[in-house]
């Protein structure tokens, strides 16, 4: 009888043992992952309140601000003879976009603009001409082999 007493009580253990695994691993993870579908359908149907209040219709586009700038399209001005890159550039950053901004301008402006160096040799008076010329179309040269 000793056998079979032994072999009732290991059956007990072994049960008790896989109920209390059961119930600390695998009930647990069971638990957190139903109050996360709880969570997860209280969501859904709070997202779907909210879509059946929104309006329904064509959807409107409000515009807040108009744009009152055109953008220019601009001339490279490194096509004028003694204009190179550097030139370009500083006037680019002071705003000088196009041939017909640099025809209005003024030789001394001109010159303060690329901030023309003691021992440097330039004639904004003949870029003027040039860009004049440009921007009324008269000169048909657009390899830009005349830079500085």
């Amino acid at each position: 009888m000793n056998f079979v007493v032994g072999l009732v009580v290991g059956l007990i253990v072994g049960w008790l043992i896989e109920w209390i695994i059961d119930w600390l691993f695998w009930r647990r993870r069971n638990r957190t992952l139903r109050d996360r579908l709880v969570e997860a359908e209280a969501q859904v149907g709070e997202l779907a309140a909210r879509l059946a209040e929104a309006p329904t219709g064509p959807a409107r586009v409000v515009v807040k601000e108009v744009v009152k700038e055109i953008v220019k399209e601009k001339d490279r001005l490194e096509r004028i003879r003694g204009i190179g890159p550097v030139f370009a550039r500083r006037f680019q950053e002071a705003g000088v976009h196009t041939f017909a901004e640099l025809a209005a301008m003024a030789p001394e402006h001109a010159r303060e603009i690329v901030a023309v160096e003691n021992w440097q040799a330039v004639d904004p008076a003949s870029w003027i001409a040039q860009a004049s010329e440009f921007a009324h179309g008269s000169s048909e040269e657009s390899d830009g082999s005349h830079r500085q």
